[in-house]
């Protein structure tokens, strides 16, 4: 896991709150980026990390 990626860590999806994923719609816990599981997580914040890099590439 890198430190610039924390949310790779799945460590920090087993504390917290239960809540239903807002992906998936299975149980998981809350985390600090809201009810998502990991595998969910992962793949919602790789999506907006490349609509972020995208804009990035194209105000330059």
């Amino acid at each position: 896991m890198s430190t610039e990626e924390p949310w790779r860590d799945p460590e920090r999806y087993k504390t917290g709150k239960l809540a239903s994923c807002l992906g998936c719609k299975r149980s998981c816990r809350k985390t600090h980026w809201g009810a998502w599981c990991y595998d969910c997580n992962i793949e919602r914040i790789e999506r907006i990390n490349k609509t972020f890099e995208s804009l990035m590439e194209t105000s330059k």
